[in-house]
Protein backbone atom coordinates (compact mmCIF):
# COMPACT_ATOMS: atom_id res chain seq x y z
CA UNK A 1 0.00 0.00 0.00
CA UNK A 2 0.83 3.60 -0.23
CA UNK A 3 1.63 5.55 2.51
CA UNK A 4 2.60 9.10 3.21
CA UNK A 5 5.48 10.14 5.54
CA UNK A 6 4.75 11.97 8.44
CA UNK A 7 8.05 13.62 8.43
CA UNK A 8 8.79 14.63 4.87
CA UNK A 9 5.00 14.00 3.43
CA UNK A 10 7.09 12.04 0.88
CA UNK A 11 4.18 9.44 -0.44
CA UNK A 12 5.87 5.78 -1.31
CA UNK A 13 4.95 2.01 -1.81
CA UNK A 14 4.77 0.52 1.97
CA UNK A 15 5.45 -2.77 2.60
CA UNK A 16 3.80 -2.49 5.82
CA UNK A 17 -0.23 -3.57 6.61
CA UNK A 18 -3.03 -3.22 8.45
CA UNK A 19 -1.48 -5.27 10.89
CA UNK A 20 0.47 -1.76 11.49
CA UNK A 21 4.36 -1.81 12.41
CA UNK A 22 7.58 0.38 12.14
CA UNK A 23 9.19 1.35 9.02
CA UNK A 24 12.27 4.16 7.87
CA UNK A 25 10.88 6.22 5.03
CA UNK A 26 13.22 5.74 2.05
CA UNK A 27 13.62 9.89 1.33
CA UNK A 28 14.56 11.10 4.66
CA UNK A 29 15.16 7.69 6.66
CA UNK A 30 12.82 8.87 9.98
CA UNK A 31 10.88 5.93 11.48
CA UNK A 32 6.67 6.21 10.17
CA UNK A 33 5.09 3.76 13.07
CA UNK A 34 1.31 2.62 11.97
CA UNK A 35 -0.68 1.07 15.28
CA UNK A 36 -3.20 -0.92 14.29
CA UNK A 37 -6.50 -0.44 15.51
CA UNK A 38 -8.18 -3.83 16.17
CA UNK A 39 -7.00 -5.69 19.06
CA UNK A 40 -6.38 -8.34 16.62
CA UNK A 41 -3.38 -7.15 15.68
CA UNK A 42 -0.50 -5.09 17.43
CA UNK A 43 3.24 -4.27 17.29
CA UNK A 44 5.99 -5.94 18.95
CA UNK A 45 9.34 -4.64 19.27
CA UNK A 46 11.49 -7.00 21.39
CA UNK A 47 10.23 -7.41 24.83
CA UNK A 48 7.12 -4.74 24.03
CA UNK A 49 4.10 -4.66 22.83
CA UNK A 50 4.10 -0.98 21.40
CA UNK A 51 0.36 0.72 22.20
CA UNK A 52 0.14 3.80 21.31
CA UNK A 53 2.35 6.93 20.01
CA UNK A 54 2.88 9.25 22.78
CA UNK A 55 5.08 12.50 20.64
CA UNK A 56 7.59 12.88 17.32
CA UNK A 57 10.66 15.02 18.17
CA UNK A 58 13.66 15.68 15.68
CA UNK A 59 15.14 12.56 16.13
CA UNK A 60 12.80 10.07 17.65
CA UNK A 61 9.65 8.49 18.22
CA UNK A 62 8.18 8.19 22.05
CA UNK A 63 5.84 5.46 22.59
CA UNK A 64 3.98 4.17 25.16
CA UNK A 65 4.56 0.29 25.35
CA UNK A 66 4.45 -2.85 27.97
CA UNK A 67 6.82 -5.02 29.25
CA UNK A 68 5.41 -8.75 28.24
CA UNK A 69 7.04 -10.44 30.74
CA UNK A 70 6.05 -7.73 33.67
CA UNK A 71 3.00 -6.18 32.54
CA UNK A 72 5.46 -2.99 33.35
CA UNK A 73 4.07 0.20 31.63
CA UNK A 74 7.13 2.12 29.81
CA UNK A 75 7.97 4.82 27.27
CA UNK A 76 10.39 4.05 24.40
CA UNK A 77 11.81 6.18 22.57
CA UNK A 78 12.90 5.24 18.89
CA UNK A 79 15.46 6.99 17.58
CA UNK A 80 15.33 8.00 13.78
CA UNK A 81 19.28 7.08 13.36
CA UNK A 82 19.79 3.70 12.45
CA UNK A 83 22.37 1.38 14.42
CA UNK A 84 25.72 2.76 14.82
CA UNK A 85 28.20 0.99 12.55
CA UNK A 86 31.61 1.79 13.97
CA UNK A 87 32.36 0.13 17.30
CA UNK A 88 33.33 3.42 19.18
CA UNK A 89 29.82 4.75 18.13
CA UNK A 90 28.19 1.40 19.35
CA UNK A 91 30.27 1.64 22.87
CA UNK A 92 29.63 5.35 23.24
CA UNK A 93 25.84 4.90 22.87
CA UNK A 94 25.78 1.96 25.56
CA UNK A 95 27.78 4.49 27.72
CA UNK A 96 25.48 7.23 27.70
CA UNK A 97 22.54 4.65 28.48
CA UNK A 98 24.96 3.23 31.65
CA UNK A 99 25.19 7.17 32.93
CA UNK A 100 21.31 8.01 31.91
CA UNK A 101 20.25 4.96 34.09
CA UNK A 102 22.60 6.30 37.31
CA UNK A 103 20.07 9.67 37.37
CA UNK A 104 17.77 8.83 40.15
CA UNK A 105 15.68 12.00 41.45
CA UNK A 106 11.94 12.55 41.85
CA UNK A 107 12.14 15.40 39.58
CA UNK A 108 13.96 13.62 36.66
CA UNK A 109 12.16 10.85 34.41
CA UNK A 110 13.83 7.56 34.89
CA UNK A 111 16.20 5.77 31.97
CA UNK A 112 15.98 2.16 32.39
CA UNK A 113 18.23 0.45 30.01
CA UNK A 114 18.23 0.55 26.56
CA UNK A 115 19.96 -0.98 23.20
CA UNK A 116 19.02 -2.20 19.82
CA UNK A 117 16.53 -4.12 18.07
CA UNK A 118 15.64 -4.51 14.33
CA UNK A 119 18.45 -1.82 13.48
CA UNK A 120 16.53 0.80 15.49
CA UNK A 121 17.79 2.51 18.67
CA UNK A 122 15.98 2.72 21.67
CA UNK A 123 16.36 3.50 24.94
CA UNK A 124 13.25 2.15 28.06
CA UNK A 125 11.88 5.23 29.99
CA UNK A 126 9.62 5.83 32.91
CA UNK A 127 6.10 6.48 31.42
CA UNK A 128 4.68 9.73 32.66
CA UNK A 129 1.16 10.22 32.38
CA UNK A 130 0.65 13.47 32.24
CA UNK A 131 1.70 16.45 29.46
CA UNK A 132 4.36 18.78 28.80
CA UNK A 133 5.13 22.11 29.74
CA UNK A 134 4.90 23.22 25.94
CA UNK A 135 1.90 21.72 25.36
CA UNK A 136 0.57 23.34 28.92
CA UNK A 137 1.44 26.62 27.81
CA UNK A 138 0.19 26.34 24.15
CA UNK A 139 -3.61 25.20 25.71
CA UNK A 140 -3.49 27.71 28.46
CA UNK A 141 -0.98 30.47 28.07
CA UNK A 142 0.99 32.18 30.66
CA UNK A 143 0.94 30.23 34.01
CA UNK A 144 0.48 31.86 37.26
CA UNK A 145 3.40 33.05 38.98
CA UNK A 146 3.38 30.39 41.87
CA UNK A 147 2.58 27.87 39.88
CA UNK A 148 5.81 28.94 37.11
CA UNK A 149 7.83 29.58 40.56
CA UNK A 150 7.55 26.46 41.61
CA UNK A 151 7.73 24.69 38.57
CA UNK A 152 11.03 26.59 38.37
CA UNK A 153 12.53 25.27 41.38
CA UNK A 154 11.44 21.69 40.84
CA UNK A 155 13.37 21.76 37.96
CA UNK A 156 16.89 23.62 39.77
CA UNK A 157 16.73 20.58 42.00
CA UNK A 158 16.99 17.86 39.33
CA UNK A 159 20.41 20.26 37.50
CA UNK A 160 21.96 20.73 40.99
CA UNK A 161 21.41 16.82 41.62
CA UNK A 162 23.18 16.39 38.40
CA UNK A 163 25.87 18.92 38.23
CA UNK A 164 26.81 18.29 41.79
CA UNK A 165 26.73 14.73 41.66
CA UNK A 166 27.83 13.40 37.96
CA UNK A 167 29.45 17.18 36.60
CA UNK A 168 26.73 16.75 33.83
CA UNK A 169 24.49 19.02 32.06
CA UNK A 170 21.47 18.80 30.15
CA UNK A 171 21.92 21.28 27.51
CA UNK A 172 18.54 21.55 26.60
CA UNK A 173 16.19 22.54 28.80
CA UNK A 174 13.08 23.92 27.52
CA UNK A 175 9.27 23.60 27.90
CA UNK A 176 9.25 20.68 25.91
CA UNK A 177 11.22 19.02 28.08
CA UNK A 178 9.27 19.39 31.11
CA UNK A 179 6.75 16.96 32.38
CA UNK A 180 4.04 17.87 34.56
CA UNK A 181 1.92 14.81 35.60
CA UNK A 182 -1.68 14.13 36.61
CA UNK A 183 -0.46 14.11 39.89
CA UNK A 184 1.32 17.72 39.69
CA UNK A 185 4.55 16.30 39.90
CA UNK A 186 7.42 18.12 37.86
CA UNK A 187 9.81 16.01 36.01
CA UNK A 188 12.44 16.73 33.46
CA UNK A 189 13.30 14.28 30.58
CA UNK A 190 16.23 13.57 28.21
CA UNK A 191 18.28 14.13 31.23
CA UNK A 192 22.14 12.67 29.60
CA UNK A 193 20.70 11.86 26.45
CA UNK A 194 21.22 15.02 24.96
CA UNK A 195 24.59 13.85 23.58
CA UNK A 196 27.26 13.26 20.87
CA UNK A 197 25.38 10.43 19.82
CA UNK A 198 21.94 12.39 19.17
CA UNK A 199 24.06 15.69 17.66
CA UNK A 200 25.34 13.26 15.00
CA UNK A 201 22.06 12.57 13.48
CA UNK A 202 20.40 15.97 14.27
CA UNK A 203 19.25 18.04 11.01
CA UNK A 204 21.77 20.85 12.08
CA UNK A 205 24.21 19.64 14.17
CA UNK A 206 26.30 23.09 14.57
CA UNK A 207 23.90 24.09 17.58
CA UNK A 208 22.85 21.62 20.05
CA UNK A 209 19.85 22.77 21.99
CA UNK A 210 16.98 24.48 20.78
CA UNK A 211 17.27 28.25 19.75
CA UNK A 212 14.82 30.39 21.68
CA UNK A 213 16.01 28.43 25.05
CA UNK A 214 19.62 28.11 24.32
CA UNK A 215 22.60 29.61 26.10
CA UNK A 216 24.62 32.29 24.19
CA UNK A 217 28.54 30.10 24.70
CA UNK A 218 26.37 26.95 23.09
CA UNK A 219 25.63 29.37 20.23
CA UNK A 220 29.08 30.69 19.48
CA UNK A 221 31.05 28.38 21.51
CA UNK A 222 33.06 31.35 23.41
CA UNK A 223 33.12 29.67 26.57
CA UNK A 224 33.27 26.34 28.39
CA UNK A 225 29.76 24.92 28.83
CA UNK A 226 29.10 24.36 32.36
CA UNK A 227 25.84 24.21 34.37
CA UNK A 228 25.41 27.23 34.23
CA UNK A 229 24.09 27.02 30.56
CA UNK A 230 21.60 24.69 31.77
CA UNK A 231 20.61 27.35 34.17
CA UNK A 232 20.35 30.28 31.33
CA UNK A 233 17.49 27.72 28.99
CA UNK A 234 15.65 27.42 32.63
CA UNK A 235 15.31 31.21 33.43
CA UNK A 236 14.12 31.51 29.24
CA UNK A 237 12.10 28.96 29.87
CA UNK A 238 10.40 30.82 33.28
CA UNK A 239 10.55 33.90 31.45
CA UNK A 240 8.09 31.88 28.54
CA UNK A 241 5.83 30.15 31.32
CA UNK A 242 5.32 34.18 32.60
CA UNK A 243 4.83 35.84 30.32
CA UNK A 244 3.41 32.96 27.46
CA UNK A 245 5.96 33.48 24.81
CA UNK A 246 9.60 33.29 24.81
CA UNK A 247 12.75 36.22 24.83
CA UNK A 248 13.94 36.91 21.90
CA UNK A 249 10.59 35.59 20.11
CA UNK A 250 11.54 36.43 16.65
CA UNK A 251 10.70 35.14 13.51
CA UNK A 252 13.73 33.54 11.78
CA UNK A 253 16.76 31.35 13.18
CA UNK A 254 19.46 33.79 12.64
CA UNK A 255 17.74 36.53 14.32
CA UNK A 256 17.53 34.61 17.29
CA UNK A 257 20.53 33.66 17.55
CA UNK A 258 22.07 36.47 16.77
CA UNK A 259 20.09 38.15 19.78
CA UNK A 260 21.22 36.05 22.15
CA UNK A 261 24.59 36.42 21.71
CA UNK A 262 24.45 40.25 20.70
CA UNK A 263 21.39 41.79 22.97
CA UNK A 264 20.89 41.85 26.83
CA UNK A 265 18.12 40.01 28.01
CA UNK A 266 14.53 41.70 28.28
CA UNK A 267 13.67 42.31 31.63
CA UNK A 268 10.36 40.48 32.05
CA UNK A 269 9.17 43.52 34.21
CA UNK A 270 9.05 45.73 30.45
CA UNK A 271 6.85 43.40 29.09
CA UNK A 272 4.50 42.12 32.00
CA UNK A 273 4.25 45.08 34.48
CA UNK A 274 2.53 42.74 36.97
CA UNK A 275 5.53 41.07 37.11
CA UNK A 276 7.74 41.93 40.77
CA UNK A 277 10.85 43.80 40.30
CA UNK A 278 12.45 41.02 42.24
CA UNK A 279 11.17 38.07 40.36
CA UNK A 280 12.22 40.08 37.07
CA UNK A 281 15.66 40.58 38.78
CA UNK A 282 15.99 36.79 39.44
CA UNK A 283 15.22 36.26 35.35
CA UNK A 284 17.18 38.75 34.39
CA UNK A 285 20.18 37.17 36.51
CA UNK A 286 19.84 33.43 35.28
CA UNK A 287 19.81 34.47 31.44
CA UNK A 288 22.71 37.11 32.25
CA UNK A 289 24.61 36.90 28.68
CA UNK A 290 27.87 36.20 30.28
CA UNK A 291 28.20 33.18 32.79
CA UNK A 292 29.77 35.08 35.17
CA UNK A 293 26.68 37.32 35.70
CA UNK A 294 24.88 34.15 36.42
CA UNK A 295 24.22 31.96 39.71
CA UNK A 296 26.71 29.78 40.02
CA UNK A 297 24.61 26.87 40.77
CA UNK A 298 20.58 25.93 39.95
CA UNK A 299 20.67 26.32 44.15
CA UNK A 300 21.48 29.41 44.54
CA UNK A 301 18.57 30.54 41.80
CA UNK A 302 16.28 28.08 43.34
CA UNK A 303 17.19 29.67 46.87
CA UNK A 304 16.41 33.01 45.25
CA UNK A 305 12.87 32.13 44.08
CA UNK A 306 12.06 30.77 47.02
CA UNK A 307 13.25 33.99 49.05
CA UNK A 308 10.64 35.73 46.76
CA UNK A 309 7.84 33.16 46.82
CA UNK A 310 7.50 33.97 51.01
CA UNK A 311 7.81 38.00 50.12
CA UNK A 312 11.69 38.28 51.01
CA UNK A 313 14.41 40.43 48.89
CA UNK A 314 16.53 37.44 46.36
CA UNK A 315 20.64 37.72 47.11
CA UNK A 316 21.14 37.38 43.24
CA UNK A 317 24.80 37.35 42.81
CA UNK A 318 27.34 38.57 44.66
CA UNK A 319 30.30 39.81 42.50
CA UNK A 320 32.81 39.19 45.43
CA UNK A 321 31.88 35.21 45.20
CA UNK A 322 34.27 32.50 44.88
CA UNK A 323 33.59 31.50 41.37
CA UNK A 324 33.24 27.28 41.64
CA UNK A 325 32.96 26.61 37.92
CA UNK A 326 36.14 27.03 36.65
Amino acid sequence: MQISCEHCGRVYDSKLTRSGGLERCPKCEKLNIFIPVSEVHYIILGDYLIQEKIGTGGNAIVVKAKHLATNDIVALKLFFSKKATDDHSSAEFISEIEMATQLVHDNIVRIYSGGEIDNILYIVMEFVDGINLSEYLDSYGAMPTSDAMSVAIHICYALDHVWSSFLMIHRDVKPQNIMITTEGNIKLCDFGLVSCHEKAFSEDNSILGTPYYVSPEMVDGSSYQDNRSDIYSLGTTLFHMLSGSPPFNYGGLLEVLNARVRQPPPPLKDIIPSISQELSDIITTMMATDQEERYATATEAAEDILLVKDGGTPKLVDSSRERVNQ
